[in-house]
C-alpha cells in the first residue's frame, strides 16, 4: 500500500477510542481496501443504532424458538399419552374379543356334536386349541392321585395364611413360581419361597391406605387401588382376562414405565374392561 493509498481517520481522537473499544480498527493496523475502510465516528454510529436492532432480533427469534420448543415438546406428550391409552385400550379389546370367539367356537362344536358332525367336531376342536381353550372333554376323568404337600410349602404357608384363601395373591404368587423356574432357578424349599415372597413384595408393595368419602366422591366410578368400577373389580373378570390382564402388566408395569405396582394397573384394565357396560 502506497502512502498516498494509507487510510486516515478524521475522527477526534477521543471517539477513535470508543470505536476502537468496539472492535474498530486504526489505520495503523488496517489492512484491507481503503474503499472499503469505515472511519471511527460511522463505526460508532453503526454500533449504536444497528446492533441494538440486531440484538432485539435475535431475542424475539429466540422467544419464538423457546415458544415452539415447548409446542413441540407438550405435542410429543400428549401424542406419547395417546399412544399408551390406544395400546392399553388394545389390549383389553383383544382379549375380549378372543373371548367372544371362544364362545363362538364353544356353541358351534356343542351344535356340531349334537348334529354327529364328525369333520365340524374335529375343525372346531382345532380351533379351540389354537385358542388356548382347553377341548372339552367327552371322557370320565381319572381320579387324581392323593396330594402330599411339600413340607416346605407347609411350613411357609404358617407365615402366609392368605395362600389358598386369597385368590389374588395365591394366582400372583404362583405365577410368580412358574417365571422363576422357567427363567432358570434351581433352588429348591425354603429358599425357593423365600424368593417367592420376595417377588411377591417387590410386585404389591405397600398396602394402599383407604381413600375418604370425598376422594371416592371426587374419583367418580373410576376403578380404585381395589381395581372396581361400578361395583366391578378384578376378581369379577374372568379367568381368561384375569390371566391376560396378569401378562400384560409385564409391559405396563415398571420401574420406568406407566404404572408403578400391579393393583395400579389391575385397576386401569377392570376400567377398560367394564367401559361402557350398565352400572
Amino acid at each position: 500500500m502506497s502512502t498516498e493509498d494509507a487510510v486516515v481517520s478524521n475522527a477526534p481522537p477521543e471517539i477513535q477510542a470508543k470505536a476502537e473499544a468496539m472492535g474498530w480498527i486504526p489505520p495503523t493496523r488496517y489492512k484491507g481496501d481503503v474503499e472499503r475502510f469505515i472511519d471511527a465516528d460511522a463505526y460508532v454510529e453503526r454500533g449504536e443504532t444497528v446492533l441494538p436492532i440486531i440484538k432485539e432480533n435475535n431475542r424475539r427469534l429466540q422467544a419464538e424458538l423457546d415458544a415452539v420448543k415447548r409446542q413441540s415438546a407438550e405435542t410429543t406428550s400428549l401424542l406419547r399419552k395417546n399412544m399408551e391409552d390406544a395400546e392399553e385400550r388394545h389390549a383389553v379389546e383383544k382379549q375380549k374379543a378372543i373371548e367372544q370367539t371362544r364362545q363362538a367356537v364353544k356353541e358351534q362344536l356343542a351344535a356340531a356334536n349334537e348334529a354327529g358332525d364328525h369333520a365340524g367336531v374335529a375343525e372346531l376342536t382345532d380351533q379351540l386349541v389354537k385358542l388356548n381353550v382347553p377341548e372339552p372333554a367327552p371322557v370320565k376323568k381319572a381320579e387324581p392321585a392323593p396330594f402330599v404337600a411339600d413340607p416346605a410349602l407347609v411350613e411357609w404357608k404358617k407365615t402366609n395364611d392368605w395362600f389358598g384363601t386369597d385368590k389374588r395373591k395365591t394366582a400372583l404368587a404362583l405365577g410368580i413360581a412358574q417365571e422363576l423356574r422357567e427363567s432358570g432357578e434351581t433352588v429348591t424349599g425354603a429358599d425357593f419361597y423365600a424368593k417367592i415372597s420376595a417377588e411377591m413384595d417387590a410386585t404389591l408393595g405397600p398396602k394402599p391406605t383407604p381413600t375418604s368419602k370425598v376422594e371416592g366422591a371426587r374419583n367418580g366410578g373410576m376403578a380404585g387401588a381395589t381395581g372396581s368400577v361400578n361395583g366391578k373389580s378384578y376378581a369379577s373378570l374372568p379367568a381368561d382376562a384375569r390371566a391376560a390382564c396378569d401378562l400384560d402388566a409385564k409391559r405396563f408395569v415398571g420401574e420406568s414405565k406407566r404404572y408403578k405396582n400391579v393393583a395400579d394397573w389391575r385397576a386401569r384394565y377392570v376400567e377398560l374392561y367394564y367401559q361402557g357396560d350398565a352400572a
